[in-house]
């Protein structure tokens, strides 16, 4: 069998950085949008305390239109198939993923870490079946660990296509140069070449296309100072360019 399954263990005071970094992740990777992470509540039409309280659950939706999701489920599918492969779920420590669309049921389907796989429900389970969105839970370990999850995503994730939002389609100003693209792994310390160069030069470090001490800390005061367009929210401070900080970088 697999792991044991938490469930509510307190509520935190915040939302946890690991967590939400997974979700900004799974974001940009799949077409799905933050439906709600941190809360304090009950469950929907229940006395018993949701798992949002603890910081460690997450809603992530499909949904499209006005919204920011693609609009297609199988774009979730696929999500769910890379959270629930065994490799990817022991390395986040997933504990739950629950599916409220009714592709396979009236009820939904549920995945849980102490069964390891999934369950399709014979009778609701949860409110608000059917919904587009799915909810997932991990454990504390790396619920406060961005930088493990991090590392780990990009690891796993192989060659996984970003989906981007639906969007009617349009012809780009001949004389508007593409962004940049993201080079598919973090820019770090150790790192060097023409991608160092850029990040560089936008932090106003010494451009030697060789990523040390000195380019690092020029990093972490960029972001310091600069936030996600995309989300109208402060940078995580940690050196590193990843994909949310080079999009803030290169796709303003």
């Amino acid at each position: 069998m697999g792991r044991p399954y938490t469930g509510w263990d307190g509520n935190a005071t915040g939302r946890r950085d690991g967590l939400e970094k997974l979700v900004d992740l799974l974001e940009e990777h799949f077409g799905v949008f933050n439906n709600g992470t941190f809360g304090v509540r009950n469950k929907r039409q229940k006395s018993s305390a949701s798992v949002h309280g603890t910081g460690r659950a997450a809603d992530l939706s499909w949904r499209g239109g006005s919204y920011p999701g693609t609009g297609r489920y199988e774009d979730a599918h696929r999500m769910m198939d890379f959270l629930t492969r065994p490799d990817v779920a022991e390395a986040f420590e997933l504990e739950a993923v629950f599916d409220y669309w009714n592709h396979y049921g009236p009820h939904g389907r549920g995945w849980k870490c102490d069964r390891n796989a999934w369950k399709i429900y014979g009778s609701k389970q949860f409110a608000g079946v059917p919904g587009d969105w799915v909810h997932i839970e991990i454990s504390n370990r790396y619920a406060d660990d961005p930088l493990y999850i991090n590392h780990w995503f990009l690891h796993l994730i192989g060659d996984e296509k970003v989906t981007a939002p639906a969007q009617p389609s349009a012809p780009e100003p001949a004389a508007e140069a593409k962004p940049e693209p993201y080079p598919g792994t973090p820019v770090r310390r150790g790192a060097r070449g023409r991608i160092v160069k850029l990040v560089q030069e936008k932090v106003g470090a010494y451009v030697d296309g060789d990523f040390g001490p000195k380019t690092e800390q020029s990093v972490k005061d960029w972001q310091s100072h600069n936030r996600d367009p995309k989300r109208d929210r402060p940078l995580y401070v940690d050196g590193i360019v990843g994909p949310v900080t080079w999009r803030s970088m290169f796709h303003r």
